[in-house]
């Protein structure tokens, strides 16, 4: 018999009105991916390429604990899904040249299994990871990915995540990490699919000087419903966030983006900032935005702001005027 599970992810870190219904997300009977061994996880593997100065294992006992550490976006419950999983360890082998082939290209599909991989950056490394999610074809599984970051002492990871599921697809998508003293991660997330999207990223700048920078891009359309959480939390002195996020949404589409700076007590110095900008093609989308800044420290800085707006008069002149109708600029946009 096929086992479900009621799932709460997404949460806010500090909640508003109840009837606003943007804390969280409740998804109802998830179905619980079956776990195999590792052996059996690496038989799907073909499509993981490696640098030379990169490495692919399975988590050791220490490195499991560390990685059940770390917070993630959606959450607890995203946790207790996977749990049965096994960790992938990807790390750098090449300390001493760092530069050289520490590069991972992950392409995953909706298989109905649970990718767990954690991304250990060692000290005075770089790490450059791409990470494509495809469906394949007539498949309606739902995708599960969790990436979790640990970052070490002027560590940094650029890491890319484009999402491209058919509509069918339900998708899980969860981040989280843990920055060291100068270390620094910048992500780069596409939402180009998906029939239900639930995504986001949780950074802990643990320490002095760390930074983190998400630039996200979506695409809402066809009825989807696209749910994210960001949250960048500053614990260490002189930390920096920025997070701007923009898409287009059009056909009844749904999108609420939450985006939190949370400044600890010590984070003396830490300056975040927070912009999105959305167009709306067409009266039948709903967007909700939730910028959330919170404070427990002075002497920092913190701003957000929002551009929600919709294709102007001179600009549908302008396409008119070289025989452009509306649905063709829309496209165009």
């Amino acid at each position: 018999m096929e086992k479900s599970m009621n799932m709460t992810i997404n949460r806010l870190p500090a909640i508003t009105w109840n009837r606003l219904k943007m804390n969280e997300a409740f998804v109802p009977d998830v179905k619980i991916p079956v776990a195999g061994t590792y052996e059996e996880q690496l038989g799907k593997h073909a499509g993981i390429n490696l640098g030379s100065g990169l490495e692919l294992h399975q988590a050791d006992e220490n490195e499991k604990q560390l990685f059940d550490s770390i917070e993630t976006a959606l959450g607890k419950d995203m946790d207790k899904l996977g749990e049965n999983f096994p960790v992938e360890v990807i790390q750098c082998t090449d300390e001493k040249n760092p530069e050289a082939g520490n590069q991972a290209i992950l392409n995953l599909t909706a298989d109905g299994r649970y990718g767990r991989y954690f991304l250990y950056v060692k000290a005075n490394t770089r790490m450059n990871v791409a990470v494509y999610c495809t469906s394949k074809e007539k498949e309606a599984e739902p995708f599960f990915l969790q990436l979790k970051i640990y970052a070490e002492e002027n560590a940094k990871l650029d890491l890319t995540v484009v999402q491209t599921m058919d509509k069918k697809t339900k998708v899980f998508s969860d981040i989280g990490g843990i920055l060291k003293k100068n270390a620094s991660v910048e992500l780069v997330k596409m939402e180009l699919g998906g029939k239900e999207v639930y995504s986001g990223a949780y950074m802990d700048l643990k320490e002095d000087s760390s930074s983190f920078k998400a630039h996200i891009g979506y695409l809402g359309e066809e009825k989807q419903r696209l749910d994210m959480n960001y949250v960048a939390r500053h614990h260490g002195r002189k930390t920096e966030s920025l997070m701007e996020s923009s898409g287009v949404l059009s056909g009844e589409a749904f999108k609420l983006f939450r985006g939190t700076i949370d400044f600890k007590r010590g984070s003396s110095g830490a300056e975040g900032q927070e912009e999105e900008s959305v167009l709306l093609l067409g009266d039948d989308v709903e967007n909700k935005t939730i910028p959330l800044i919170l404070c427990a420290q002075e002497d920092v800085k913190g701003n957000h702001g929002a551009t929600i707006g919709e294709l102007d008069e001179d600009t549908m002149f302008y396409f008119g005027a070289r025989g452009i109708d509306k649905e063709a600029a829309e496209r165009i946009v």
